[in-house]
């Protein structure tokens, strides 16, 4: 444990003396001061950082001084909030450290709070100082693993002066407005804001975040100013994705194919053409160690400009093992292919093509069979395959079921994700053909089903029937998963009480990001080969359910399968 002593008294106290006596002072925001010498400096809008490393002694201090905001009126609550924003959830720190309050001869309230913790494995302790009076507040921070460096802190706050008088730089008792999936307009771009997520409004863009994200990651979809530019989509993309490295104070981590990975530019089913591309960065987290965070850019292209949408997220350890970014869970993915296919501009007129239904007669539906396929890597093999036709002309041809079944599924978005196992098919007389991206394959119906022919051979594939409001009522359980015996529990009125179940049939190992993780109990529904859990703790969890041997009229079955993967569950 490290044992820093610092002297918040001393550093109030020193706040109304003078600065005449040093030389070199600086002025950030309302504050006057001299920095520490042979320091680096590191200044951004509403934020200066100055860094001192020693590598051989293996020592470091980052002192922060943070923009001015508008005071709550209540030194202590300015500290609160504060200490949240600054401490809590960057660095996972206790919410109520002891703290130290003291008023200068000025007038001005200081309190003072500090907290170890660990980062990255290093002993760091985290001191910070809230200045609060005159309807304004200021934050000072400092991120040290020695103590060696408090004469140097020490230094700095005696030379301070707050300007009175200067109108503070961001007012913070503006808050975000709570999203409810309703449209709105950003310049010539038309939205409809993802529901659940928090919305603010500047006058250079908007940004959403999502309001259920733990507090110590982050993610936001940020709408950019539109580029006047008469260059490539691939053009637009190079200088919308440095841009967007500045605005958010990053520096780029070069992967094997430069800053980023792109798509090939093409052209969306809204008939705009548009390019994404996706890399990392590296922002100041207030330490010597940067974080490195994930940044998404959606560049699209219309008449003379482009319009651009940023992307920022976290990227955490679960566990100390695996990795993964924000945009892991479904659901927020979700929620930005939504945002983003959903785009439309006041200047730009085309067909709206709407999603597609697996609900209908004759050939619409869900069918499964068995097919040869080929690969590089596997050879020859046997696979199953799903084909869902959907009522508006689309196909998917592939071997996986999409993951939470068809429930509010978007069969306009899927393939420009997933291209290869996305098509269209022709249907008249009993005879169709599926136009795939690689191939043109024919088919037929043959009483109940429909036979494929691929690779010079016939493959039956037959109709699965639909499970809209289907029952279960019983004890379930599986083969040991994550080194336990996964158990469920039905029952015929909709309820559920599970015990890893959930979390096995979602087939994702990265705990954190599993929202099936934690048992627990709830109601469930059917609808759309999709069967939704929800949790009496608020977690929805959606999985594929394609009722393969499965009767509406026996609720009890020895086997139920569920998951894309179809993973089996044996009655007790």
């Amino acid at each position: 444990m490290l044992k820093i002593i610092y002297h918040p008294l001393k550093v109030v106290l020193l706040l109304v003396i003078s600065s005449n006596c040093f030389s070199q002072t600086e002025i950030f925001d309302i504050v006057t001061y001299t920095p520490p010498k042979d320091w680096k400096k590191d200044a951004k809008p509403g934020v200066v950082n100055y860094t001192h490393v020693n590598t051989a002694a293996g020592t470091f201090c980052v002192l922060t001084i943070y923009a001015s905001t508008a005071s709550m009126g209540d030194a202590q609550k300015d500290f609160k909030k504060e200490w949240n924003e600054l401490v809590v959830t960057p660095y996972k720190a206790g919410a109520n450290p002891q703290t130290e309050t003291q008023t200068t001869a000025d007038g001005w309230k200081a309190v003072t709070g500090a907290a170890p913790i660990k980062l990255d494995g290093n002993d760091v302790y985290i001191l910070l100082t809230v200045l609060s009076g005159f309807e304004k507040t200021v934050s000072i921070r400092c991120s040290m693993n020695d103590q060696s460096y408090s004469t140097q802190i020490d230094a700095l706050f005696e030379t301070m002066e707050l300007d009175k008088t200067k109108t503070t730089a961001v007012n913070n008792n503006i808050k975000p407005a709570q999203t409810n999936g309703a449209a709105a307009k950003f310049g010539l771009m038309n939205y409809i804001a993802p529901a659940g997520w928090s919305e603010e409004i500047f006058s250079d863009g908007v940004v959403f975040k999502p309001l259920g994200l733990p507090a110590d990651e982050h993610l936001a979809i940020q709408i950019m100013e539109p580029l006047n530019f008469s260059g490539t989509l691939e053009q637009a993309m190079e200088k919308s994705f440095e841009e967007a490295t500045i605005m958010y104070n990053g520096t780029s981590m070069y992967q094997s194919d430069g800053k980023y990975s792109k798509n090939a530019a093409q052209k969306s089913f809204n008939g705009w053409e548009y390019i994404r591309g996706k890399g990392s960065i590296q922002v100041e987290n207030g330490t010597a160690y940067k974080s490195e965070v994930g940044l998404e850019v959606f560049v699209i292209k219309i008449n003379n400009r482009f319009e651009r949408v940023a992307i920022i997220e976290s990227r955490k350890y679960c566990g100390g093992v695996s990795r993964y970014y924000a945009t892991d869970r479904i659901s927020y993915r979700n929620g930005i292919e939504q945002f983003l296919y959903s785009l439309q501009f006041s200047d730009f007129n085309a067909a709206v093509l709407k999603s597609g239904s697996a609900n209908g007669t004759g050939i619409v539906g869900v069918w499964e069979g068995t097919i040869q396929s080929t690969g590089a890597a596997t050879g020859v093999r046997l696979e199953v395959f799903s084909p869902i036709f959907f009522n508006n002309g689309q196909v998917y041809f592939g071997n996986k079921f999409p993951t939470e079944g068809l429930d509010d599924f978007n069969s306009r978005i899927a393939p420009e994700l997933y291209p290869r196992n996305w098509g269209t098919y022709t249907f008249n007389n009993g005879n169709g053909m599926l136009k795939m991206p690689f191939a043109e394959i024919p088919f037929r119906t043959q009483g109940d089903k429909i036979i494929v022919t691929k690779n010079q051979r016939d493959w039956p594939f037959y109709k699965l029937n639909s499970v809209d409001g289907a029952k279960f009522s019983g004890t379930y359980k599986m083969s040991e998963s994550y080194e336990i015996i996964p158990v469920i529990t039905f029952t015929a009125d909709g309820k559920f009480n599970d015990n890893g179940v959930v979390r096995t049939l979602y087939h994702d190992g990265t705990n954190c990001i599993n929202p099936g993780f934690v048992p627990g109990s709830g109601n469930y529904t059917v609808k759309d080969f999709t069967v939704t859990f929800n949790y009496t703790d608020g977690r929805k969890v959606k999985i594929a359910f394609l009722g393969t041997d499965y009767d509406k009229s026996n609720p009890s079955p020895a086997t139920l399968r569920m998951s894309f993967n179809e993973d089996p569950m044996n009655r007790q």
